[in-house]
């Protein structure tokens, strides 16, 4: 597709920058926009045009009052925050950049002033910019005939969401206060596990509901109980805590990783109830430390023994081996805590069963 030059600049310094080149688009394939797009590649130029500068010895567009230059199939991947250009400012002009039209509402703009040197500058859009879209540098207002010309632009990605957040409302009634919270899940998965830091110095905690509190320097850590350690995808859970004196506003937190528990410090342990063509195996698996176990698997060794049913816990099968996890509420075993699990098995179980903790 040959590219529209509505008009070419010669006079450097004084109009456009950019002498006349003719080139040759290739047929439209997706821009990544998150790398240096070079200006000259503009699928569609609208007063203005496209060329290299011998004085500056780069390439680019020019643009005059009421131009636009027009980028198409620009990716914008699942969001873009802000655009940077490089561009040297002939007169006071405001430039906007907008999708899908150039007539479309602008998603953000800024006013330039005339610089005499190419400097860059950034557009904060109003909101994220996602998906493929036709992108429009539009010269919306101008002080003079000839605005502005650009070597290339990027976008910058919008920063991720936090897979975690804390909300809280405070009742404070001067001598003591109610804090409570709400961890949320931002994600489309569930969040197995969880432990917070809070400042001492913005709350003493006297007392606290569905989590445990622990001291650690200058912070609490506050982890949750087995039954709400599980934070469901798009979901969220409560807890509170009451305090003397009076409450920082806003609380300083962090969340941190959960300590993981060395498998030296659990413990398995097994009784059978067995029958001429089968047993019940009952397990109890117990962490005899003083943090919380996120997650855990016990491999147990085929022998002549098949099982057809279990509670408690998810089977899947190796060549070798049964591989056991625990279902979403038993993931989480506190501190010194213990869950059970068990199943049911044809065939004849011998003395022990062979297993590996993981």
């Amino acid at each position: 597709m040959k590219k529209i030059l509505a008009r070419l600049f010669s006079t450097v310094l004084v109009v456009g920058l950019f002498f006349s080149i003719n080139t040759n688009t290739l047929a439209a394939s997706n821009v990544d926009p998150f790398g240096v797009v070079e200006a000259e590649n503009a699928d569609v130029i609208i007063g203005g045009g496209a060329g290299c500068s011998p004085y500056f010895k780069i390439c680019g567009f020019d643009l005059d009052r009421n131009g636009y230059a027009e980028f198409q199939n620009v990716d914008f991947a699942e969001g873009a925050s802000s655009i940077s250009f490089s561009a040297y400012v002939h007169a006071l002009c405001e430039v906007s950049v907008k999708v899908d039209s150039p007539d479309s509402e602008a998603i953000g703009s800024i006013i330039l002033y005339s610089n005499y040197s190419f400097d860059t500058y950034t557009i904060n859009l109003d909101t994220p910019l996602t998906g493929v879209h036709n992108f429009y540098f539009v010269i919306t207002n101008s002080s003079s005939t000839y605005a502005l010309s650009m070597d290339y632009w990027s976008a910058e990605k919008a920063p991720e969401a936090p897979a975690l957040t804390l909300e809280y409302s405070i009742n404070d009634w001067g001598s003591g206060y109610q804090v409570n919270f709400n961890v949320v899940n931002n994600t489309d998965e569930d969040i197995v596990g969880w432990a917070l830091k809070i400042k001492k110095s913005d709350c003493q905690i006297d007392q606290s509901w569905c989590v445990n509190v622990a001291e650690d320097g200058d912070y609490y850590i506050i982890t949750p109980f087995d039954w709400n350690s599980v934070i469901p995808a798009n979901g969220s859970v409560t807890f509170g805590i009451n305090g003397s004196g009076t409450v920082g506003d806003p609380i300083e937190y962090v969340f941190v990783d959960p300590v993981p528990v060395a498998t030296e410090e659990l413990a398995v342990s097994y009784d059978v109830q067995s029958w001429e063509t089968g047993f019940n195996a009952n397990f109890t698996l117990a962490n005899n430390s003083d943090e919380q176990l996120n997650g855990w698997t016990l491999k147990l060794a085929k022998k002549d023994w098949t099982i057809e049913s279990s509670w408690s816990v998810n089977v899947e099968e190796t060549d070798d081996y049964y591989v056991l996890t625990p279902a979403d509420w038993n993931t989480i075993i506190g501190a010194h805590g213990t869950t059970t699990f068990g199943f049911q098995a044809s065939g004849e179980i011998g003395d022990t069963i062979d297993y590996i903790f993981e």
